[in-house]
C-alpha cells in the first residue's frame, strides 16, 4: 500500500503523548504555566525532587519533556545530531512575534543570517559603540541624580533603548520615536506570554501583535532611506549587505532581524541591570568595594577589561544573570526519536530547559539561592565545574549574538552608577521585594530608588 510522503519536520503537528514519563501536567490549558509564572524554582524544584533529572509537564500550552541536568542540556544546546529545532521550539509561543528572527531559523538558513549580523559585533564596532554608550551614560546618570528618586526600572529601559537607537538604528526625531517604540516592545513581549491567543482588540495576545506590527512597519518604512544613506549604524549596515548573487535582502528579512535584534539589545539587559541594582541596594559594602575597584581604573577602558577579565563588576553581573536569566526558558522541538537520560522522546516532541533552575541545582551550586558575586572570581570559578550548568546566553549555534554587547552595557553603566553614586531603595526594609519572573524578571514596582553621591 503506498503511503504519503513524511511531512518536513516543521510541518507536522507536535507530540503530546508524554504519558510513558514520569511527571504530571496540572490543569487542563494551562498545565503549570501559572505556577511557573509566580514561583518558578518551587516549581521546577518540586520536579527535580520528584521526578529527577527528566519528567513530563505541560507549560505554555505544550506537553513538554522537562531537563533538570546539564548533561542533557549540553546535549540538546550543542545539537551536533541536529535533532533539536529551535525553530520548531518557540513555534508555538513565539512565531507571531519573532517570524524571520534568528530564534525562528534552523541549520544552514540560521548560519547564513546569523552571518550577516555577525560584523556588527566584531571588536573594530564594538569599540565604536562603547565610545557612543559612554556618553550616553554619563548624561543620562547625571539626570537621574538630579532627581529625588527614580524608577530604575522604566529609567534603566529609556536609557538602553536610547542606546540601542544610538547604535542600531539612528533615526531622526527619537524624543518623540522611542516613547511609541518602548510601549510596542513591551506589548509584544507581554503578548507573546498571552494565553489567551485571540488576535481580538482587548486581549494581550492582540496588544502584542499590534506592537509587533508597528515595530515591523517602522523599520520597513525606513529601509530604501538607509540603503541609499552613509549612516554607519547596524540598520544601515544590514540595508546595504547583499547576498551571494549581488542582491539586497529582502526588506521583510531585514526588519524582522531589526525587531528581534532590538529587542535583545534593550529589554533583557534591562532585567539584568534592574536586578544587579536590587541586590546592590541591599549589599552597601559590595558596593563600596566595586567603587574603589571601578575609580581605580582608567577613563578608556582596555579591551580585555570590557570583554574578558573575570573582574569584580562582571562578577556581578554574571552573578545577576545566574539567578535571573534573560532567557528564563529555552525551548526546543526534537525532530526524530531519540533517547534522553534513559527515557525514550518521540519524535516532534517538545523539550523544555529552565534554565533559571539550572542555575539554582542544589547539586552543582553552592548555596545556590544566594546572591554571591565571587563564586565567578579566577579564584572560585564556581561556573566552570561544567560548561553547561549556566546557561544565561543560550549555548551551541543558537548562542546569544549579543553576549559581549551586553557585557559592555553593563559595564559601562555600572561603572558610572558604581564609581560616582552609591544605589538606595527609597523605602526602608525594602528587600526583599516581590518579583515579576517573566516575561523578564524584575521587582513588580520598578524599583524605586535613589542616587547618593559619594
Amino acid at each position: 500500500m503506498d503511503t504519503a510522503p513524511e511531512l518536513p519536520y516543521d510541518q507536522r503537528p507536535a507530540n503530546r503523548d508524554l504519558g510513558h514519563l514520569q511527571g504530571e501536567y496540572g490543569w487542563p490549558f494551562v498545565g503549570k504555566t501559572l505556577a511557573m509564572f509566580q514561583d518558578p524554582q518551587s516549581l521546577f524544584g518540586h520536579y527535580y525532587e520528584k521526578y529527577g533529572p527528566v519528567s513530563r509537564i505541560s507549560i505554555t500550552g505544550n506537553k513538554c519533556v522537562l531537563l533538570l541536568h546539564p548533561d542533557h542540556v549540553q546535549r540538546v544546546l550543542m545539537d551536533r545530531e541536529k535533532n533539536f529545532s529551535t525553530k520548531m521550539g518557540w513555534q508555538s509561543v513565539m512565531a507571531d512575534f519573532f517570524q524571520g528572527g534568528l530564534v525562528m531559523r534552523d541549520y544552514d538558513e540560521h548560519r547564513l543570517h546569523r552571518g550577516i549580523m555577525q560584523s556588527s559585533f566584531k571588536p573594530p564596532a564594538m569599540r565604536e559603540y562603547a565610545t557612543k554608550i559612554q556618553a550616553i551614560v554619563e548624561t543620562t546618570v547625571a539626570r537621574w541624580a538630579d532627581q529625588d528618586s527614580i524608577l530604575f526600572y522604566e529609567e534603566m529601559k529609556r536609557l538602553l533603548l536610547d542606546i540601542a537607537f544610538d547604535v542600531f538604528c539612528w533615526v531622526e526625531d527619537s524624543e518623540r520615536t522611542v516613547p511609541k517604540i518602548n510601549r510596542a516592545f513591551t506589548d509584544m513581549m507581554e503578548g507573546a506570554l498571552g494565553i489567551v491567543r485571540f488576535d481580538v482588540p482587548g486581549f494581550q495576545y492582540h496588544r502584542g501583535l499590534e506592537g509587533r506590527r508597528y515595530l515591523k512597519a517602522f523599520f520597513m518604512d525606513l529601509v530604501d532611506k538607509k540603503r541609499a544613506s552613509d549612516d554607519q549604524d547596524v540598520f544601515a549596515h544590514f540595508c546595504r549587505e547583499k547576498t551571494e548573487d549581488g542582491e539586497y535582502y529582502a526588506d521583510e528579512d531585514i526588519a524582522d532581524h531589526m525587531v528581534f535584534l532590538m529587542l535583545a539589545a534593550h529589554d533583557t539587559t534591562t532585567s539584568a541591570s534592574t536586578m544587579a541594582a536590587y541586590y546592590l541596594s541591599n549589599e552597601t559594602a559590595l558596593q563600596d568595594e566595586l567603587a574603589a575597584e571601578v575609580r581605580a581604573w582608567p577613563d578608556e577602558l582596555s579591551f580585555e577589561t570590557v570583554f574578558h577579565s573575570v573582574n569584580p563588576l562582571i562578577g556581578v553581573f554574571y552573578e545577576t544573570i545566574r539567578m535571573h536569566p534573560p532567557v528564563p526558558l529555552l525551548l526546543r522541538r526534537t525532530i526524530r526519536e531519540s533517547e534522553i537520560g534513559g527515557v525514550r522522546v518521540p519524535a516532534d516532541t517538545m523539550v523544555c530547559i529552565p534554565s533559571n533552575y539550572i542555575h539554582r541545582l542544589p547539586d552543582w551550586w553552592n548555596d545556590p539561592d544566594s546572591f554571591d558575586p565571587s563564586r565567578f572570581s579566577e579564584e572560585v570559578a564556581e561556573h566552570r565545574k561544567h560548561n553547561f550548568m549556566w546557561i544565561p546566553f543560550g549555548g551551541g549555534a543558537h548562542k546569544c549574538i549579543g553576549m559581549h554587547f551586553a557585557r559592555m552595557l553593563f559595564l559601562l553603566t555600572f561603572r558610572e552608577l558604581i564609581g560616582k553614586y552609591r544605589i538606595e531603595y527609597v523605602e526602608d526594609g525594602y528587600f526583599p521585594a516581590k518579583l515579576q519572573h517573566f516575561p523578564f524578571t524584575r521587582p513588580l514596582d520598578g524599583l524605586p530608588v535613589r542616587l547618593v553621591p559619594r
